[in-house]
């Protein structure tokens, strides 16, 4: 039945991968317009149209004070600008079944837009308008401001939130990634509509922003656009520059304590980036262990209903493992032993290969639409090796082999920093701090 099971899934990445291939087939283009890096994929297998504008640097354009401001302006931006109220950008989005929304991550900030080609023209004078000209009316800032402000409260009363807030703490200490692109509550109630006029400008620099276009129109007509619109930009003199690999010299432990039905664990440790040869034979040991680890605390053990190991994609990158359960120490225990496993002995070439193609079904599947694929080109490209090298990530993977992922397991599977949330009554702390 196992057999029968891969058979399907073999199949279908053959299938997904075909699919993908046809969607991309047409030749991607990139140019620059005055310092604006623009990459242009055609696609005509479908009407919609993603385009979308990255503001490099994500956290390293932040400092103590202005963590949240990027946030805080592209959202306050929507609600009105210099030439389209809020009501007009309302109504034209809901007529169109457009969207534009911005997202800010420890790289970078990504705005865009999505609609079908024969409302590409409207909506991207509005994308435009509303990234070169807000309106920042104050009672319009004060109402996303207040918001994001509630988002950021809300952190504490969600167990899992909360965690994730506590690991970064202790994660990123001392480094550059310790800067909440979403914002602390201290920062977001402070920042000013002046500094946000101030941050805006500042990096509305050419040099700064990458455009990616994908969907069904031609690099000529986005060229036109971009030369009317962002090329006019000033240039600046900004150089991109990748933050310093996380590395910590010992485990370490952060108790919290919760009156709690379960309780909440969460060990980041560090991982290689995307431009680290390491990463795809990292990426292939965290799918596995995530698998190994499934099996050994739910399935077998019945310890936990919530067990994973997962792999971040920053440039200074993470992994982890997280669970919930009310049995720490013994859960914690199965979870190392399957990281200590996997350090010890190599994984069977059976195993490696099933979880590949497991892997690359779930690839296919999320590239199918064109934003997924703007983002995977544009992610290549911000990571200094360049949009190119996306097309040998399939072959990078089929080509991880089992000593790879030993040997990456023995470099990254160490100095765990472990956060545990609730009754501290139960723990040994030695277990957390073991590896």
């Amino acid at each position: 039945m196992r057999n029968r099971h891969l058979s399907i899934i073999l199949v279908f990445i053959l299938w997904a991968g075909l699919t993908f291939a046809s969607q991309g087939s047409e030749v991607v283009e990139t140019f620059d317009v005055n310092g604006l890096q623009v990459i242009v994929k055609p696609n005509s297998a479908n009407e919609i149209v993603s385009a979308q504008l990255y503001i490099k640097g994500g956290s390293l354009n932040l400092s103590e004070s202005t963590q949240g401001i990027e946030p805080l302006i592209f959202e306050s931006a929507l609600k009105g600008s210099q030439h389209y109220s809020k009501e007009v950008i309302n109504t034209l989005l809901d007529k169109t079944a457009a969207q534009i929304v911005s997202n800010s991550n420890r790289d970078y900030t990504a705005v865009g837009m999505r609609c079908l080609n024969r409302f590409f023209d409207q909506i991207w004078d509005l994308f435009v308008d509303v990234i070169l000209n807000p309106a920042f009316e104050e009672k319009e800032v004060e109402l996303v401001r207040e918001q994001l402000l509630v988002g950021i409260r809300q952190r504490q009363d969600d167990p899992d939130s909360y965690l994730n807030e506590l690991s970064d703490d202790l994660f990123f200490r001392g480094h550059l990634y310790r800067f909440d692109p979403q914002g602390i509550e201290e920062s977001m109630a402070a920042i000013s509509i002046e500094q946000m006029r101030d941050h805006l400008k500042s990096n509305l620099q050419t040099s700064r922003l990458l455009l990616v276009v994908v969907g069904d129109v031609g690099p000529d007509q986005i060229k036109r656009k971009v030369e009317e619109t962002f090329g006019r930009l000033p240039r600046g003199d900004y150089q991109s520059v990748l933050p310093d690999p996380i590395m910590h010299e010992a485990p370490a432990l952060e108790l919290v304590q919760r009156d709690l039905p379960t309780n909440y664990i969460q060990g980041y440790f560090s991982a290689p980036g995307l431009s680290d040869p390491d990463f795809y034979p990292m990426r292939m040991a965290m799918n596995i262990l995530a698998w190994r680890v499934f099996e050994e605390v739910r399935t077998k053990r019945n310890l936990s209903y919530a067990p994973s190991a997962f792999f971040s994609n920053e440039f200074a990158n993470r992994a982890g493992i997280y669970v919930t359960t009310v049995y720490p120490d013994t859960t914690v225990k199965v979870m190392l032993a399957e990281l200590k496993k996997m350090q010890e002995e190599p994984v069977s070439a059976k195993d490696l290969n099933d979880r590949i193609a497991m892997y690359l079904t779930q690839y296919y599947l999320n590239n199918e639409t064109n934003a997924a694929q703007a983002q995977f080109l544009a992610r290549f490209e911000l990571s200094g090796l360049g949009w190119e090298a996306g097309e040998g990530f399939v072959e990078n993977l089929r080509n991880v082999t089992a000593e790879d992922v030993q040997r990456v397991a023995n470099r990254y599977f160490r100095n765990i920093q472990f956060v545990y949330l609730g009754d501290l009554d139960l723990i040994d702390e030695d277990v957390y701090t073991s590896m």
